[in-house]
Order: C-alpha cells, then structure tokens, then sequence
C-alpha cells in the first residue's frame, strides 16, 4: 500500500483548482492508499476557514469533504510540532514516502533532498516529479 503525505496546499487545491483530489490521486498511486496528513495542515485549514477570501472559501470546502476522503483512502492523521513545512520534510525523508503538494517553496526544499512529490500540472491532473 503506498503511502501519500498531503500538504495544505493539495487540499486547498481541490477547490482552487477545481480538482478531483481523489480521483487524482487513485488514478496516479495505481492501488490502495493510506494518506498521511499532518495534524498541522488540519489546524492550518481551520484557521484559514475563519477567515475571509478565496483561501478561506477553499479552507472550509476542504474542511467539509475531508471526511469523505475516508471511505475511498485509508487516513492517518500524524501530530506535528513546529512548522508543518518542516515536519512533512522531516517525516518524508524518515519513512521515504511521497509528498503531494503544490506549494512551490515546499516543492524546491523536497526536490533537493531527492524526496518523490506529486504536484498538480495543467490545474486538474497530478503528476509525480
């Protein structure tokens, strides 16, 4: 079973972007997945939810389908401590598991520790790079 760690950004892409995150990511791990989420990125969207803005809107439709994304993956919410940027660095190159984000910054630092990630290319498809 591959292991997917999901960032902030990839849940707030769903709304975005318009993205079948689901979908999307059945389609590019090709068979069962546990998908990792920090508890940070879940304190991150709740925070962003009470707030106003497009980010705001994106936090709370990502808040509101979340629960479904149990009955297609299995969930496994880690606590985190600190910046959630650096927890899913530290996480990823411990266990050698693949991060889905889209965030750019994050995306760098992930690509020079040779660390897999899975992005969003054309605004409706993941790919690995």
């Amino acid at each position: 079973m591959e292991k997917i760690l999901v960032d902030t950004n990839m849940f707030l892409s769903q709304f975005e972007f318009r993205l079948d995150l689901p979908s999307e990511l059945l389609r590019i791990a090709r068979g069962p997945v546990t998908l990792i989420v920090p508890s940070g990125a879940i304190d991150e969207m709740r925070t962003l939810s009470g707030r106003t803005g497009k980010r705001a809107v994106a936090a709370r439709f990502a808040l509101q389908h979340f629960d479904s994304l149990q009955g297609k993956f299995k969930l496994q919410i880690e606590k985190s401590e600190g910046k959630v940027d650096d927890w899913i660095i530290k996480y990823a190159q411990k266990n050698k598991i693949c991060v889905a984000t889209n965030d750019a910054h994050l995306r760098q630092r992930l690509f020079a520790l040779d660390v897999k990630t899975i992005v969003i290319k054309s605004k409706s498809k993941l790919e690995y790079i």
